[in-house]
């Protein structure tokens, strides 16, 4: 018993608490049940000794025990209480408070200090509408009993008293507000980074947990972009840290500025920041990616230092289900996002864990490591694919065949075959849902596939590849300026990245795909020959159709 007691009075409110006091019945209730204890204790003993001929000391008695029975009540029920019962309650106690008076038969009773319990009960927990309408209940069940007792002669008693009751319970009010206002600054204070005002991991990580419930709850999308800016410890090193912070705080505002308004930026590191983003897949998350990398780097770099930023992105459900596995796959497409070169985005996917485990092996110069990276990632990227055969690696062998038959010289033959390798790397910037679709794409799925020479284009960028960096570009666009990323006209579009076109259309025709299978090879020549200076370079479809004649299915194993 004692230990139930000990449990039951000392329990420890999980509601709002001082920020919500109505919310927290569990301090209600302990506060209740100590007042009532002490009120009807100190009735109980105030009867024993001799009293004043006036005083009904059964009628006190029964009053004390009625203030124990609430007490009874709280401890054992104080949980399924709804949170208007313990306004009854208060109403309960002013009315034994009312009691206790009229039965000490005197006008003067200590029994009215009980009153100024109430109002410190009341002003507390309660709203302000309901503890002045509880301070009209007091005053006005005190003025009947003292009009029962003394008639009109009390009125200046009641007048100091009401009074002062009113004047306690605006001074309590005041404070309680003061206090929450302070809670909820510290509060603040606790969750926001002092330099840049944006969160900090705490505040990150108590607002991801939410948008994640949320995602779950409503089977919606979440995406994480974790951004890292790019050679900061030379700024510090070069400008001090004074000029570090000025950077920092910079790019908080700008990533503030240009995130949506349902997202949330913090920044969880040293010089690493990360933006929620709910109900928003990857490919809107690599939008944002990207335009949140181009404003840091417009809006922060000046006259002494080029800041730059690379950005990792993962999301819910597709790239992990918890808050640790989606920081794993957002902080892997950043390191992968690094390996690159950095200023660019990656969109998390498995072939970036592939790169990352094997990069140190790459790492043989600053300019080979890079290369070997993004080839290393064309290769990943055809696991990706449903083909049985490595997409990539044919569209490079078609693209050489084609180069050596248009007789470019041999350098520039091994440069358009490396580039038929690289030429498809921007769709790690592309979901797999999409990638894999067995049916047709909507508009904006298309508008995602459409942006994957731009995104191979920016990965390669910044290497000893600028070459094949504008042929990955250019290799979608049409003779007739119906291609895309920009529409180009046939003149504007050099022969490598035509050659790509061709090869590329090529070798997807005869592949099995994930909304068709393979096309007998007639048929694919037939396609390529009549969109032969429309869709696709007429000179470069007849060296395609002389090398089939010439060295056939033969072409695939060279």
């Amino acid at each position: 018993m004692r230990r139930f007691l000990r449990h039951r009075f000392t329990w420890s409110g999980r509601g709002a608490g001082a920020e919500d006091p109505t919310a927290d019945r569990a301090s209600m209730a302990r506060a209740m049940a100590f007042m009532y204890a002490s009120a009807a204790s100190l009735g109980l003993i105030a009867v024993i000794p001799p009293n004043d001929p006036r005083v009904e000391e059964l009628g006190v008695v029964a009053t004390a025990l009625a203030g124990f029975a609430v007490v009874a009540l709280l401890v054992a029920a104080f949980d399924r209480l709804p949170v208007w019962a313990f306004q009854c309650l208060v109403a309960v106690g002013v009315a034994l408070v009312t009691l206790a008076i009229y039965f000490d038969g005197r006008a003067a009773s200590t029994y009215a200090l009980f009153y100024i319990w109430v109002t410190i009960f009341v002003f507390y927990f309660l709203t302000w509408a309901q503890a002045a309408g509880f301070m009209l209940l007091s005053g006005g069940a005190y003025g009947v009993v003292l009009l029962v007792h003394d008639s009109l002669a009390s009125f200046d008693r009641w007048l100091v008293a009401f009074g002062t009751l009113l004047l306690l319970g605006a001074l309590i009010g005041l404070l309680r507000r003061r206090m929450q206002g302070l809670i909820v600054r510290l509060a603040d204070a606790a969750s926001t980074d002092a330099l840049t005002e944006a969160l900090n991991r705490r505040g990150f990580d108590t607002a991801f947990d939410v948008e994640l419930e949320r995602a779950r709850r409503g089977d919606r999308v979440l995406s994480l972009l974790i951004a890292d800016l790019d050679h900061f410890k030379h700024v510090n090193d070069s400008l001090g840290h004074s000029r570090g912070d000025e950077v920092l705080t910079r790019t908080a505002r700008v990533l503030e500025a240009n995130r949506r308004r349902i997202d949330t930026v913090a920044r969880i590191g040293g010089e690493e920041f990360a933006i929620l983003m709910p109900e928003a897949d990857a490919g809107a998350a690599l939008v944002l990616a990207e335009r949140l990398r181009d404003a840091v780097r417009q809006d922060v770099s000046d006259d002494d230092v080029a800041i730059t930023i690379s950005v990792g992105v993962a999301s819910f459900p597709v790239h992990g289900e918890n808050q640790d596995e989606l920081l794993h796959s957002a902080d892997h497409a950043l390191y992968a996002a690094k390996e690159l070169g950095r200023d660019r985005s990656v969109v998390y996917s498995a072939e970036v864990d592939d790169i990352l485990t094997g990069s140190a092996s790459w790492r043989l110069s600053q300019g080979e490591g890079q290369l070997a990276t993004v080839l290393g990632l064309a290769e990943a990227l055809d696991t990706r694919e449903t083909s049985k055969r490595g997409h990539s690696q044919l569209v490079g062998h078609y693209a050489e065949s084609l180069a050596r038959e248009l007789g470019l010289r041999s350098d520039r033959v091994e440069r358009v075959r490396l580039a038929g390798v690289l030429h498809d790397i921007g769709k790690v910037g592309v979901p797999d849902s999409v990638l894999q679709k067995s049916g047709p794409l909507t508009a904006g799925e298309w508008q995602e596939v459409r942006q994957h020479p731009a995104i191979g284009a920016r990965l390669l960028e910044g290497s000893e590849l600028e070459d094949i960096r504008a042929w990955v570009f250019m290799h979608h666009e049409r003779p007739d300026g119906r291609g895309f990323p920009s529409g180009l006209a046939s003149e504007q579009v050099p022969l490598e990245a035509k050659i790509l076109a061709v090869a590329d259309a090529y070798e997807a025709m005869v592949s099995d795909r994930p909304y068709r299978a393979a096309l007998p090879e007639e048929t694919a020549r037939e396609e390529l020959q009549r969109e032969a200076g429309a869709g696709f370079d007429e000179r470069v479809v007849h060296a395609l159709i002389a090398v089939l004649d010439r060295e056939g299915r033969s072409l695939v194993h060279t």
